[in-house]
């Protein structure tokens, strides 16, 4: 779902702008959109190359889907790589299924990915194909197709189980 826009109208009570139900409706999802979508960038360093070192983690149960952007690179030469990673959750929550889209290499080859779930996060794991420090920088965006317990459902037009009619009165929305 996009952003919702409140129509505030052309000039004040003029009439055409969105009744206060339908505003604050509107100003409720683009509040749980924004819960929904986590934007962040993190770093880790990984020391040798012991093989499944965490370098990202994030809560099973407020996850859906990701992409991850992760530069890996030696700060003593010009080995990096960067690769784009779209990454889903399973429906029971038990695993994490990835594809790389694609891997930028400059150099020498410095880690390998793998994904899985333990201890109810989701999580990135590098194995090191070189036995020196390496650094991750690590851009992701995470959404979650839940109300984070909110108690805030996304409320559309077409959603009746969350449009009610209260004293024969029927509530009604517009576009």
């Amino acid at each position: 779902m996009a952003i919702q826009l409140v129509n505030v109208g052309t000039l004040p009570n003029d009439g055409e702008g969105d009744p206060l139900r339908t505003a604050f409706t509107k100003i409720n999802n683009n509040f749980v959109l924004m819960q929904q979508s986590a934007f962040q960038i993190t770093s880790a360093v990984t020391a040798d190359d012991t093989p499944n070192q965490v370098v990202f983690e994030y809560p099973v149960d407020e996850f859906t889907q990701a992409i991850v952007q992760i530069q890996s690179y030696r700060e003593d030469n010009n080995d990096s790589q960067n690769a784009l990673i779209g990454a889903s959750i399973h429906n029971d929550g038990s695993n994490v299924s990835f594809t790389s889209y694609g891997i930028t290499n400059v150099g020498d080859w410095l880690v390998n990915y793998d994904m899985d779930v333990s201890g109810g996060n989701v999580r990135l794991l590098v194995n090191p194909l070189q036995d020196v420090a390496i650094q991750h920088f690590i851009a992701y965006q995470v959404t979650f197709a839940g109300d984070l317990g909110l108690g805030v459902g996304m409320m559309t037009e077409s959603d009746a189980s969350l449009i009610t009619e209260t004293n024969d009165l029927t509530i009604t929305t517009e576009n």
